[in-house]
């Protein structure tokens, strides 16, 4: 770890109970300290008038604008999707948005067959991308690519190619396990396993915000567990491996779109932590 990350307070955590369905286990996590920066999720933002647009009337297929008119800084938490305009999109980066201003959104595209308005700014989709999806992110192609493979894998009828087409093919299927893993009091964060096998960690430091994120997120890992008929649940050793090498893992920085830093992990864990003010605003993980 740099000397320029000690300061931050980086979470602790606490494991709940976990929940198991069909081949999906779900551990929450519980931090361990009090944090106390103020900033409100994507929906409730776009609810109260921020907007996402396209970055000009010609488009451009990785970059959208957020325009934060609000007094309060906003997350925008990475593989959140993003429904019409000219196509649909996933947010590429975790970026904490400062108040009044306006930023360029780096994004992937998930619906290839589509470059025509469909409105004129985005809504927010109930849905995050698939853990597998986002792992894979890191260029425009291999997301299509990804998208392209699940579909045809789960025999999904995709005219424009989107990742939509499969979270509505098995709606009821998906809406199954958001019924039999709800959030739990006071979690603002989960290590989601499928088929056994741990798949990724999500953390936001504000268990509010993290609420409004957490259906969002467990539609995407129900996607991913469709595809797997194991189901056995994860065993507790490996989940406290994982937390342990994301807490040891070498940090490298790097500026953050918005406001803070990202910390990105290298060595037996893959992600990002953002931070602001020295503390801890989100954690993404996945397995290396």
């Amino acid at each position: 770890m740099t000397k320029d990350t000690l300061h931050l307070k980086a979470p602790g955590f606490e494991l709940g109970e976990p929940e198991h369905f069909g081949a999906l286990t779900i551990v929450p996590l519980v931090a361990d300290s009090a944090l106390t920066l103020e900033y409100i999720g994507l929906d409730e933002a776009l609810a109260h008038g921020a907007s996402v647009r396209e970055l000009s009337e010609a488009g451009s297929v990785e970059t959208l604008v957020f325009d934060n008119k609000l007094d309060e800084a906003v997350l925008l938490y990475e593989g959140e999707e993003l429904v019409g305009a000219k196509q649909n999109r996933i947010v590429q980066r975790t970026a904490l948005i400062a108040p009044k201003t306006v930023t360029a959104l780096p994004v992937h595209c998930v619906e290839q067959g589509r470059w025509a308005y469909r409105t004129r700014v985005f809504s927010s989709a109930p849905r995050t991308a698939t853990p597998e999806l986002r792992r894979a992110k890191g260029s425009q192609a291999r997301v299509w690519q990804a998208v392209a493979a699940k579909n045809a894998r789960l025999d999904v009828d995709a005219p424009t190619g989107a990742a939509e087409a499969a979270f509505e093919s098995f709606g009821a299927t998906i809406d199954e396990y958001v019924k039999a893993l709800p959030r739990q009091d006071g979690q603002c964060g989960v290590l989601a396993a499928i088929g056994g096998r741990i798949a990724c960690l999500d953390y936001v430091g504000r268990g509010d915000v993290f609420a409004g994120l957490y259906t969002k997120l467990l539609r995407g890992y129900a996607l991913d567990a469709l595809e797997h008929r194991t189901s056995k649940p994860v065993r507790r050793e490996a989940v406290e491996r994982f937390l342990g090498d994301v807490a040891r893992a070498q940090r490298r920085l790097a500026p953050a779109v918005g406001l803070g830093s990202e910390s990105r992990f290298s060595g037996p864990v893959l992600g990002v932590e953002l931070a602001a003010h020295g503390e801890v605003v989100a954690l993404t993980a996945f397995p290396a």
